[in-house]
């Protein structure tokens, strides 16, 4: 009984880990094609004079896009990376 448990445990970790890491794949592979991405928990949109900022955070990632004259990128990491500043001198 307890064997079987620890089996079943196992196994539902396990495909816990597979479907976290299609959805990490699945977006990162939509934000390479200048998509948004499926698995949004929180989605916001900063606007500044110059331009606006898409941040979409996953579980356990971040996708920023920039769409602004300083900075025109896409940027997928993990949750704790920071938006980037225009710097003005």
């Amino acid at each position: 009984m307890k064997k079987t448990l620890i089996t079943i445990l196992k196994i539902a970790i396990l495909a816990l880990i597979f479907f976290w890491i299609v959805m990490v794949f699945t977006d990162y592979f939509r934000v390479r094609q200048n998509k948004n991405p499926m698995f949004c928990i929180n989605e916001t949109e900063h606007e500044y004079s110059d331009g606006t900022t898409y941040i979409c955070t996953g579980f356990g990632y971040k996708m920023i896009r920039y769409n602004r004259t300083c900075l025109t990128a896409s940027e997928f990491g993990p949750f704790f990376v920071k938006e980037r500043t225009c710097s003005t001198n």
